[in-house]
């Protein structure tokens, strides 16, 4: 499949868009670039250099992961109810882990930037931190 040349500044394209869809749910650079219709690298280019296409697939995955904490919330209560029961009863290691599992909601802040300028700036000071130290 030969790259496709589009142009675009602060917007992405449908391509871009549907592969951020794909790569959200787990699939490989590989099957994104089959699905939407362009090589391989090109997909991985998107997500490794192009900051506008990392900030929408990092919101997009802070979106999906904010959906995943609320339904986790909103089992707490019947969480407490069976740990209230099972400590009665002497065993509760089910309920104490999906509590632990609720303190889980600080991983989407932990998904990367989902400002372009932010991104931009970042990989600025990387590339002058490495040039200082020779990396």
């Amino acid at each position: 499949m030969g790259q496709k040349n589009y142009k675009r500044e602060h917007w992405l394209t449908i391509e871009q868009l549907n592969a951020i869809d794909l790569l959200v749910t787990g699939k490989t650079d590989q099957a994104v670039a089959d699905a939407v219709g362009v090589a391989r690298p090109t997909v991985t280019k998107w997500r490794l250099d192009d900051p506008h296409f990392e900030a929408a697939l990092n919101r997009r995955r802070k979106e999906v992961w904010g959906a995943s904490a609320d339904r986790i919330r909103a089992l707490l209560p019947k969480a407490f109810d069976v740990l209230e029961k099972a400590i009665d009863e002497g065993s509760y290691q089910a309920a104490l882990a999906l509590i632990k599992l609720a303190g889980l909601d600080g991983v989407a802040s932990k998904m990367g930037p989902d400002d372009a300028e932010e991104i931009i700036k970042k990989k600025k000071h990387d590339e002058e931190w490495a040039k200082m130290f020779g990396l």
